[in-house]
C-alpha cells in the first residue's frame, strides 16, 4: 500500500509563508460564506477551523476538496432557489444558512480520516478522506437537483412515490447529479496528483473508487433517510415532514427514531463511504 501513490505533496506541512496563506484563505471563504447567508456565525467559525485542521493535517489537498465541496453546494443551494425554497421550508427541519452541527456533519467524517493519515501517512487515509467529500457532495447534488425532477422520487425501502424533498427518496435525475457530484471531488483529487507526478492507472483506480464511493454513500443516505431517519405527521398541514414542530408545537412522529435527523444520517452515510473505500484499499 505504500507504493500506491507518492504523496509527499499532498502530506507536506508547507513552509510558514504557506501556512499564512491556507489559514487567511480559510478565514477569507468562511467571511466570504457568512457575508452571502450561506452560514450561520457559529457555522462560520466552525468552517474556518475544520479547513485550518484539514490543512495542517493533510495540506492543500484536504482543503481544496473542501472547497471544492462547499463552493459547489452554495451554488447548487442557490440553484433554481424560488422552486426549492418553499419545499424545503415545508418538509426539512433546517432551511436557509447552516448551522454548525450541518458543518461537523459534512465535513466531521473528514476529519475523522486526517487525523490518522497526520500521524501514519498512511495514502490510504488520502483516498478515504476524498470519498468523504465524495459522498456529501454526492448527497447535496442529489438534493439539489433532484427536487426538480418532473418525475416523484420513491423510496429506496418501499419503492413508492415520496413527496419531493423527503429523505430517503430518490429519482433518476437525483442518482444522475450524485454521480456528477461524486465524480467531481475524484476528478478533483486525481488532478491534484497528477500535478504533483502521479499517475498511471493506479491513480485512475483511486478516481474510480472514490467516485464509486461517493455514489455508494449518497444511496447509503437515501437508506438511512427511508428507514431510520424521523419522520413526522405535521399538525398543521397533515403531510409527512422531517420537522419535529410546527409553530413551536410538536408534530406526531409517523416513522424513524425521534433522534435521528438529517445531520445524523449525512454524518452516517459519509463517514461509511470513508471507511468502506479504506477498507478496500487495506485488503490490497
Amino acid at each position: 500500500m505504500e507504493n500506491l501513490i507518492d504523496y509527499s505533496l499532498a502530506a507536506q506541512t508547507g513552509s510558514t509563508l504557506e501556512h499564512a496563506i491556507f489559514i487567511c484563505l480559510s478565514l477569507g471563504g468562511a467571511f466570504f460564506a457568512y457575508r452571502r447567508k450561506s452560514l450561520r456565525p457559529s457555522a462560520a467559525w466552525g468552517a474556518f477551523f475544520l479547513a485550518v485542521a484539514l490543512y495542517l493535517a493533510g495540506g492543500p489537498l484536504f482543503f481544496i476538496l473542501l472547497m471544492v465541496f462547499f463552493l459547489s453546494s452554495t451554488f447548487l443551494s442557490r440553484f433554481k432557489a424560488s422552486l426549492k425554497d418553499p419545499i424545503e421550508a415545508r418538509i426539512h427541519a433546517k432551511s436557509g444558512a447552516r448551522d454548525i452541527v450541518q458543518v461537523g456533519a459534512n465535513g466531521g467524517a473528514a476529519l475523522i480520516m486526517a487525523v490518522p493519515f497526520a500521524y501514519s501517512q498512511n495514502p490510504a487515509y488520502l483516498v478515504a478522506v476524498a470519498a468523504s467529500f465524495a459522498a456529501c457532495n454526492a448527497d447535496t447534488w442529489a438534493s439539489e437537483i433532484g427536487i426538480l425532477s418532473r418525475k416523484p422520487p420513491v423510496s429506496l425501502i418501499t419503492l413508492k412515490p415520496v413527496n419531493p424533498g423527503l429523505s430517503g427518496g430518490v429519482s433518476g435525475l437525483g442518482l444522475l447529479a450524485s454521480l456528477g457530484g461524486s465524480a467531481v471531488v475524484a476528478l478533483t483529487y486525481g488532478l491534484f496528483q497528477f500535478a504533483a507526478g502521479n499517475s498511471g492507472m493506479l491513480l485512475w483506480m483511486q478516481i474510480g473508487v472514490i467516485t464509486i464511493g461517493g455514489l455508494l454513500g449518497s444511496i447509503i443516505d437515501s437508506l438511512l433517510g427511508a428507514a431510520i431517519q424521523a419522520k413526522y405527521i405535521s399538525h398543521e398541514t397533515g403531510q409527512l415532514t422531517e420537522k419535529p414542530s410546527d409553530n413551536n408545537k410538536p408534530n406526531r412522529l409517523y416513522s424513524g427514531l425521534a433522534f435521528v435527523n438529517n445531520d445524523f444520517v449525512n454524518f452516517a452515510s459519509s463517514l461509511l463511504a470513508a471507511a468502506l473505500v479504506l477498507i478496500f484499499f487495506k485488503f490490497q
